[in-house]
């Protein structure tokens, strides 16, 4: 898996999290926005990874 390959992944957990966070706290539906919630938080740790295990930071 490349580096493109993580970001993106990186946004679309990101993307997909804000509606089921959304969705489920106004349908008080509590798996879905902790569902949601923990995309958005792997989503959001995934690029500051990617840069601190890349082998050439320069490269990035």
């Amino acid at each position: 898996m490349g580096v493109l390959d993580r970001f993106t992944l990186a946004f679309v957990l990101m993307a997909l999290s804000l509606p089921l966070i959304s969705y489920g706290t106004t349908a008080d539906i509590a798996v879905l926005w902790v569902i949601g919630l923990a995309m958005l938080a792997v989503g959001g740790l995934i690029p500051p990874a990617v840069r601190f295990t890349a082998a050439d930071p320069d490269a990035l």
